[in-house]
């Protein structure tokens, strides 16, 4: 017996360590989300993109060497053969005010994609909490409707010991058994959505899973705070702004200057003729230039005025949007609280109804269609019931990520 309990205590250790709480679920999801790591390139490829702009002046400095030739009728006052080396500094002092409003356009859609990636982030763990209570749910509900396949086989085993002594007619025992084949698809049916919940859960997380430990989520309040979302098209708004500064630019003013110093060295040339050519010179160029007429400027210009406006829109829809998904998911665990109650209720009605039911029945009082009726009520409210209990929890973490705070606060109260 001592063996037998010692046995009992070191199969029930090694489920417990087999289960994954959903912090753990959370955390190896965050480390190993394919989704969540391109992210972190896209951000890192924006900043990359950001700092090549960071100098708006665009300081230029090249080096490059060329050899010409030439052929067939050459004149004496021609070099045949003409090696060049030079070295080149080149600065935009205006260009109508482009490099800078690029420079600003790049670090806003840097930040956008800052918080567009913590918005994608609160969906997944999101979606991780609610896939990881969904599959609770199942869980739980497999067992309900195990035993109400323990409970049916019974009652067909007894039923049809009574048809065999000729007690009882064969459709009670047939309908014993369509109702306990009926159940039993219910079971497979159930332990498919399983596979498939545990599936897209193992894809999110990254991590192979073999049980669920029994999380519940604290309850907490958080106020309403602007989403990442709303940051992200926050900062788009301001790159398009300067998108249309960029488009405007092309009509003003461009002044840039060069430097080139070059290194020359000659062959094949009449030397008393050509006596000065140069060994090297230097090259000053202050140019100044004006659009006066293009054909795409002007429709630039207004295509990005338009995509100023269209991103103005949806950012004001979002931020409506937001504040009633906020209240609506405060609302949606007010009425979960609500249903659990209830359904608690019709609960301890229902398992109260099938005992006796089921008491009477084994006595002849009523007939097997009262007692399966009595019996699917039963398993019908417990499965309801389970499905509550997990449906809170995923009301709560729904209000929570909707809430807007920091999503590495949230977590921290799992």
């Amino acid at each position: 017996m001592n063996i037998l309990y010692k046995g009992v205590l070191l199969g029930m250790s090694v489920i417990a360590l087999n289960a994954i709480t959903l912090k753990e679920l959370i955390n190896k999801t965050l480390e190993n989300n394919q989704n969540l790591k391109a992210n972190k390139y896209m951000q890192q490829a924006k900043k990359k993109s950001f700092e090549s702009v960071k100098n708006i002046y665009n300081p230029n400095l090249i080096i490059g060497a060329n050899y010409n030739r030439l052929d067939l009728d050459v004149r004496d006052v021609q070099v045949g053969q003409t090696v060049t080396g030079y070295a080149k500094f080149s600065v935009n002092l205006y260009d109508g005010g482009k490099n800078k409003a690029v420079k600003k356009q790049k670090l806003y859609e840097y930040k956008a994609q800052k918080f567009q990636n913590k918005q994608d982030i609160r969906q997944t763990l999101l979606n991780i909490v609610t896939l990881y209570f969904n599959l609770k749910t199942i869980n739980e509900n497999i067992k309900v409707y195990e035993d109400k396949s323990k409970a049916l086989k019974a009652e067909y085993t007894r039923m049809k010991t009574k048809y065999d002594l000729k007690m009882v007619t064969i459709d009670e025992v047939l309908k014993l058994q369509s109702e306990y084949e009926s159940n039993n698809y219910v079971i497979q049916e159930l332990k498919y959505q399983r596979e498939e919940l545990l599936k897209n859960l193992e894809l999110l997380s990254g991590v192979k899973i073999n049980s669920l430990d029994t999380d519940k989520l604290p309850n907490v309040t958080f106020m309403y705070h602007k989403s990442d979302n709303i940051k992200a098209l926050e900062e788009t708004l301001k790159a398009n702004e300067e998108n249309v500064k960029i488009s405007k630019s092309v009509k003003k003013p461009q002044i840039r200057l060069e430097d080139t110093l070059s290194f020359y060295k000659y062959s094949d040339y009449n030397e008393k003729l050509l006596s000065d050519l140069p060994d090297k010179q230097n090259q000053f160029v202050l140019s100044i230039t004006y659009n006066l007429f293009d054909t795409s400027s002007k429709g630039k210009t207004e295509s990005s005025k338009l995509l100023k406006l269209s991103t103005a829109n949806k950012l004001a829809f979002l931020k409506a949007q937001d504040k009633i998904d906020y209240l609506l998911a405060k609302k949606k665990l007010e009425t979960q609280k609500l249903k659990l109650k209830s359904l608690k209720s019709a609960v301890k009605m229902a398992n109260s109804v099938y005992e006796i039911v089921k008491n009477k029945y084994e006595n002849g009082v009523v007939d097997n269609i009262t007692y399966l009726d009595a019996l699917s009520k039963k398993t019908y409210n417990e499965a309801l019931y389970k499905q509550a209990l997990n449906d809170l929890e995923i009301a709560k973490a729904n209000l929570y990520f909707k809430s807007g705070v920091e999503y590495k606060n949230v977590i921290n109260y799992f």
